[in-house]
């Protein structure tokens, strides 16, 4: 996967105990909505403010994570792939 961010400026908010991605403005593709991010979603989130390769996200969550390398790939391309479906991923 190339570089990618997150395409819309987006702020991060805890609502009732929950961490969520609202939108600011008008987003492209429609994506009317909130994201809700668990602590792992909200840390590659972050990430995402600024340009990076899939495997920059994978060192990034083994850095900060216990996890073993397979588990980390596997949830940031189940992530990126999700964020690139609801149109919300740039430099794709």
């Amino acid at each position: 996967m190339a570089r990618v961010r997150i395409a819309e400026k987006f702020v991060i908010r805890r609502i009732a105990g929950e961490t969520v991605a609202i939108p600011i403005g008008s987003v492209k593709g429609g994506f009317s909505g909130i994201i809700s991010l668990n602590q792992v979603g909200e840390f590659l989130f972050a990430q995402l403010s600024e340009e990076r390769t899939e495997k920059d996200l994978v060192s990034a969550l083994l850095k900060e994570y216990d996890v073993d390398c397979e588990t980390a790939q596997r949830d940031v391309r189940e992530f990126l792939n999700y964020l690139s479906e609801a149109g919300l991923l740039a430099g794709e």
